[in-house]
C-alpha cells in the first residue's frame, strides 16, 4: 500500500475532480433514464413508486461494495439517489398537472349520497368523474390499493372538534399521498320525517363529529338520545328508511334534499364558522411548481430534545409549520408519531435541506404529500 505522503495534494484532487466529472456525467444518464421509465409508467397507468423494485436495486448494489467500512455509506447514497430520482419524476412530469378524464378517472368518497364528502369531491373534481360511495374510512383505503378507485376523498379535521384520528392512522398504515385538499364550511341541521317536530324526537342519529359540532344545542333537549352513526348522510337514509317521527339525523341541507326530510332547526352546529377540511389522496406523489404545503409523518427518539432538534429546522430556514398532531405508537406506551403540515415546495432548496436534517433526525420519516393549499375565505 502505497504510503499517504507519496501523494502531493493537488494531486489527490486532480484525482477527485476526475471523479466527480464521471459522476455527474454517470448521474446525468441516470436520470435520463429513469425519467423514460417513469412515462412509461405513467402511459400504461403503473405506480411510479415501486419500493420492491427500489430495495431490491440497493441490496444489488450493497453486494457489489469491497470495502465493507462503507456498507452504510452506499446504502445511504443509493437511497439519497432513489428520492431524488422520485422528485426528478414528479417534478418533470407533472409541470402541467392535468386530471385524468371521466372515462379513466373513478374517484371514491367517505359516506352515502349527499354527504359533506360527496360535495368536497365533485368542488375540487367537477361532475364530470365517476363517484363512488365508500362506507368505511379503511376501505377507501384498500378500494385504492385494489385499484377500484383512482383517487379518494377524506375528510381529516375540523376547525371545532379537531382531527379525524383514524384517518392520520390510515395515512401511517398505507403507502399513499395526499395529492390534494378542500375546506368545506359545515353546517349541520336536524331533520325528520314529513310531520315529525322537535316535540316528537325520541333518538337522534349522525356522525359522532356530527353530534359533537352540534353538542350545545343538543344540550337544550336532554331527554333525547344521541346515537352515533356511519356518516351524517347515512344517518339522513336511516331517518329515512325508519318513517318513524320520533327519529331524527344531523346532516347537510343536501342530505335533507336526497332523502326527502324535513329541516326542523336549521344551523345547529355551534360553530358559526365550522369548517371541515378534506384531503385527497392517491397512489403517487403529484408535486407540481404550483404545490405549496407539504405533510409528513415521524417520529423520534424517546428522549428529551429530540423534537426540538426536528422542529428547529423549521425557524431557521423561515418556514412556516401550519400544524402539527400527534398520534400513539402501538405497543409503544408514551411515544408518537407527529404529523406536521408545512409550507413549502419539495423542490425548493431550503425544503430539500431542511428535509434532509429533519429525516437525519427522525427514528422515523415519511412525506405524506406536496400539494396546492387551497386559501380559506370565511364568509
Amino acid at each position: 500500500m502505497s504510503n499517504l505522503n507519496d501523494f502531493d495534494i493537488d494531486d489527490l484532487r486532480n484525482q477527485i475532480d476526475k471523479i466527480d466529472s464521471s459522476l455527474v456525467s454517470l448521474f446525468e444518464n441516470r436520470m435520463e433514464t429513469v425519467l423514460k421509465v417513469a412515462e412509461y409508467k405513467k402511459k400504461n397507468g403503473i405506480a411510479i413508486l415501486n419500493k420492491t423494485r427500489e430495495k431490491a436495486v440497493i441490496k444489488k448494489n450493497l453486494n457489489l461494495v469491497k470495502n465493507k467500512d462503507l456498507f452504510l455509506e452506499v446504502e445511504e447514497f443509493f437511497e439519497s439517489v432513489m428520492e431524488i430520482s422520485r422528485g426528478f419524476q414528479n417534478k418533470t412530469l407533472n409541470r402541467e398537472q392535468v386530471l385524468p378524464t371521466s372515462k379513466q378517472m373513478t374517484v371514491g368518497f367517505y359516506g352515502v349520497t349527499g354527504s359533506f364528502s360527496e360535495q368536497a369531491l365533485k368542488e375540487y373534481f367537477g361532475e364530470k368523474v365517476d363517484t363512488k360511495a365508500i362506507s368505511e374510512f379503511e376501505d377507501i383505503f384498500l378500494e385504492l390499493k385494489y385499484g377500484k378507485i383512482n383517487y379518494g376523498v377524506i375528510p381529516i379535521e375540523n376547525s371545532s372538534t379537531g382531527a379525524i384520528s383514524e384517518v392520520y392512522d390510515l395515512l401511517k398504515k398505507y403507502d399513499f399521498y395526499i395529492t390534494g385538499e378542500k375546506y368545506l364550511k359545515i353546517s349541520q341541521n336536524l331533520m325528520g320525517i314529513k310531520g315529525s317536530t322537535l316535540d316528537n324526537i325520541k333518538e337522534v342519529y349522525s356522525h359522532p363529529q356530527g353530534l359533537e359540532q352540534s353538542m350545545e344545542f343538543l344540550k337544550g333537549y336532554k331527554s333525547w338520545k344521541l346515537i352515533p352513526y356511519k356518516s351524517t348522510a347515512k344517518s339522513a337514509e336511516l331517518v329515512k328508511d325508519r318513517n318513524d317521527k320520533t327519529l331524527a339525523a344531523i346532516a347537510s341541507t343536501k342530505a335533507a334534499e336526497i332523502y326527502d326530510l324535513e329541516i326542523l332547526q336549521k344551523n345547529v352546529n355551534s360553530n358559526a364558522t365550522n369548517m371541515t377540511r378534506f384531503v385527497v389522496i392517491g397512489k403517487d406523489m403529484e408535486s407540481t411548481l404550483e404545490s405549496n404545503k407539504i405533510s409528513l409523518v415521524l417520529s423520534t427518539t424517546h428522549k428529551a430534545g429530540s423534537l426540538y432538534h426536528v422542529l428547529k429546522h423549521f425557524a431557521e430556514n423561515n418556514i412556516n409549520l401550519l400544524k402539527i398532531e400527534s398520534r400513539p405508537i402501538k405497543d409503544k406506551p408514551w411515544e408518537y408519531f407527529f404529523y406536521i403540515d408545512f409550507e413549502g415546495n419539495i423542490n425548493e432548496d431550503k425544503i430539500i435541506s431542511s428535509i434532509k436534517l429533519i429525516k437525519k433526525n427522525s427514528r422515523y420519516f415519511k412525506i405524506l404529500g406536496n400539494y396546492r393549499s387551497e386559501i380559506i375565505n370565511i364568509e
